[in-house]
């Protein structure tokens, strides 16, 4: 129990890491391609393959991976509480990182195959990246219905038995709404929100569970009584 709390804080660190990595690549050198058309975004892949390899390992396979033993570590800090609520949550955090691992092998191979098609056909290398872009951004970057659930899940079950601070569980409960709306199509953009706020929640959960790790106690043996002697 003590290994995996500490393992489940030092994930959600690097979970962090990984969404400031990403934001400042997003907010510099990669600028032009997240704003470009498809014909332009193409070519910017055609001349960019390692900085959008090294990003999209980042926020996506790496983030992904580290999930998992947060994930866990989490359903273990509320395993005590028996609650339906947690159970689902921790389903769906594990969907979701599996989801986000997906999103990135398939972008990497995107990334490639587009590269490789720009040379001889960048009409074609166009219409191919506006399908791939889509289908990526559908899974992980368009919407986030399966963050917004985990983290919304398990932070009212944490208000309700302590598990982190007020305020932690608070940010939780607002990112898990705010991931949520992005199933609507005109609320978008309410996922920068999701991922900024993130930044701060996983933050704060990660010391948590490093400088507070738990352990479940051993059950109590109560000591043998003695009867009396008769003399």
């Amino acid at each position: 129990m003590h290994s995996i709390q500490k393992m489940g804080g030092t994930s959600a660190l690097i979970a962090a890491g990984t969404f400031i990595v990403g934001l400042a690549m997003f907010v510099t050198i990669l600028g032009d391609f997240v704003s470009a058309d498809p014909s332009a975004a193409a070519e910017f892949i055609a001349g960019n393959q390692v900085p959008l390899y090294l990003w999209n390992i980042a926020i996506h396979i790496v983030f992904g991976i580290v999930l998992v033993p947060l994930v866990l570590a989490i359903r273990d800090r509320l395993q005590d509480a028996h609650s339906p609520l947690a159970r689902v949550a921790t389903v769906f955090g594990l969907i979701w990182a599996g989801v986000i691992v997906a999103t990135g092998m398939i972008t990497n191979i995107a990334y490639g195959t587009v590269a490789g098609l720009q040379a001889s056909d960048p009409e074609a290398a166009a219409t191919l990246w506006t399908s791939l872009d889509a289908v990526t951004n559908g899974l992980g970057g368009g919407n986030e219905v399966l963050g917004g659930v985990w983290v919304l899940g398990l932070s009212i079950v944490a208000l309700r038995e302590r598990l982190f601070a007020r305020w932690v569980n608070y940010l939780g409960v607002v990112m898990g709404i705010a991931g949520l709306a992005t199933v609507v199509p005109a609320l978008e953009d309410v996922g920068a929100v999701f991922g900024l706020g993130l930044i701060v929640w996983f933050i704060a959960v990660g010391m948590t569970l490093i400088k507070e790790p738990t352990v479940t106690p051993e059950p109590s043996i109560s000591p043998r009584r003695e009867l009396p002697l008769n003399t």
